[in-house]
């Protein structure tokens, strides 16, 4: 079945993100760094892309732990793409971490090259946005700029503005996660992406339903413009995610993989 894929997919390693299927990306959710290189030993198989999830981490703000986990992540996992993630507490984070903490983490995981992508949340604003955005770039890393709600799906046209936003920021990849709470909702979300996908042909798009309802938007959001999904490794991320195995088989369904 086609979907209707970006002008301009990314191209990581051996992955394509807005490729004609969309990607299965697997959050690490460890708090230590036993229990993440136990995740990463047991990664599904069918796994395209990686989320660290460095907001579960306990000792997180000790910058020299956190880079050298990231490292130990990055060898053990080969030419899997890395996503760095420090989600905002106030969009679902796993704990609160101090902004200098995020801001050193991210600049020498950047530096390095030891992650392809980084998320920064919308509600960071046009100057961090901006500032992460020139650090990445210049060192071949590539941006997602993301907004969350975990309480409910707001209007199409909030959905579709925030979407354009953050192309407009500068993000290489859009990303939007909503909870839905009546089916139309879920079919809210469909419209906004295929709105975008139209109207921003270039940029790779993100997004998707949370929570059971929402379930089915990780599963054939790629037939509105969603290049990828997120399924569970040891544990989810967030709530309605399945199991990779699923996602595949749904996937080969759907696509033709």
């Amino acid at each position: 079945m086609v979907r209707p894929v970006p002008k301009m997919p990314i191209r990581v390693r051996n992955s394509v993100l807005g490729g004609m299927v969309p990607l299965i990306c697997v959050p690490l959710v460890g708090s230590t760094c036993e229990s993440v290189m136990e995740e990463v030993k047991n990664l599904p198989s069918g796994t395209d892309v990686i989320e660290l999830r460095i907001d579960a981490w306990d000792a997180v703000e000790d910058l020299d732990f956190s880079v050298d986990l990231i490292g130990k992540v990055r060898e053990a996992v080969g030419d899997l793409p890395l996503i760095l993630t420090c989600r905002g507490h106030w969009e679902g984070g796993l704990k609160g971490v101090s902004e200098l903490a995020k801001d050193l983490i991210y600049s020498r995981a950047i530096s390095e090259r030891l992650v392809d992508f980084v998320d920064k949340e919308m509600s960071y604003g046009y100057g961090k946005i901006s500032e992460v955005k020139a650090h990445a770039e210049a060192h071949g890393v590539k941006l997602i700029v993301s907004y969350h709600d975990f309480e409910r799906t707001p209007s199409l046209s909030f959905i579709y503005s925030q979407l354009v936003s953050q192309i407009r920021l500068g993000a290489d990849v859009a990303k939007v996660a909503m909870m839905p709470r009546l089916e139309e909702d879920v079919l809210r979300l469909f419209e906004a992406t295929l709105a975008v996908r139209r109207d921003f042909p270039d940029v790779p798009l993100v997004t998707m339903s949370m929570g059971l309802l929402g379930q089915v938007s990780r599963l054939v959001g790629g037939l509105y413009g969603s290049d990828l999904t997120f399924a569970v490794g040891s544990a989810p991320s967030a709530p309605g995610q399945s199991s990779v195995d699923a996602v595949r088989t749904a996937f080969d369904l759907i696509y033709g993989r």
